[in-house]
């Protein structure tokens, strides 16, 4: 049985309990944000001291970062490129947590130099002649879809973003819902299917997968009929080779299918 006497002073004693606490914490993480914000800027400005020295020392460092970026083809193919021009590469960590004008001074200080000396499209173009060696160099590789350039494989598209819409439209033209199928209901979720296969750069296509998600679990009797429907789509369509580097190269495809 509660002793009601103390029931309400036993709360309020725990509520300021829990806020002290919570002011606590909050304190001491504002000091250690604030200690570590000192050391970043200590850093960088050590960093971007040494970067102006080794400037005046005629040298010059170009960076391949990883982590948080866009990641490239073509790293050692850039770096053989930069040698001739008399730039040093290493490499740096990109951190989704640590102000980007406070991570890697050094490496920014040398890029604005390099840009400076040589002009702003230097790295640019390196990199789409790196780019264009790796793809000659590789003509057997399987590219990941996002690998490649930005160009629809669906014939007939103008655009990269037609392809997401004209393959569903023309999925569907050619299959019909079976007349027991249960079709969304105004909030229910989207149910889908997937293909995944590989496109070669002749044209050719092999390994196709398909995966089927039905949110109504009732439509999983259809689930042969679609799989089926899909497969034979993928298979009779004329597919549009991949390029990279404006070459064309053998890449993975990944095709998404939505259900009313």
């Amino acid at each position: 049985m509660k002793n009601k006497r103390f029931e309400n002073k036993s709360g309020s004693f725990y509520q300021i309990k829990s806020d002290t606490v919570s002011v606590e914490d909050s304190i001491q993480r504002a000091q250690w944000d604030e200690e570590e914000r000192k050391y970043l800027d200590s850093a960088c400005q050590s960093e971007t001291e040494k970067a102006n020295l080794d400037i005046k020392k005629n040298k010059l460092v170009y960076f391949h970062y990883f982590g948080m970026v866009e990641q490239y083809n073509g790293d050692a193919e850039m770096t053989e490129l930069l040698k001739k021009y008399n730039i040093e590469v290493d490499s740096a960590f990109t951190s989704c947590t640590v102000p980007y004008h406070l991570q890697n001074c050094y490496a920014q200080i040398m890029r604005k130099e390099i840009d400076r000396k040589f002009g702003p499209n230097f790295i640019d173009s390196l990199r789409e002649v790196s780019k264009l060696e790796y793809v000659k160099k590789n003509p057997n590789k399987i590219y990941r879809f996002e690998e490649c350039d930005w160009v629809s494989r669906y014939p007939g598209d103008k655009e990269y973003n037609d392809f997401f819409k004209n393959s569903q439209d023309h999925f569907w033209r050619n299959t019909k819902y079976p007349s027991g199928f249960e079709f969304r209901k105004d909030k229910d979720l989207y149910s889908y299917m997937g293909a995944n296969f590989i496109l070669y750069k002749t044209g050719k296509i092999s390994d196709i997968k398909v995966d089927i998600s039905f949110q109504n679990k009732k439509n999983y009797q259809y689930s042969s009929y679609f799989i089926n429907q899909l497969k034979k789509f993928v298979q009779n369509t004329k597919w549009i080779p991949a390029t990279s580097a404006g070459i064309k190269v053998n890449s993975e495809m990944d095709l998404t299918i939505h259900f009313k």
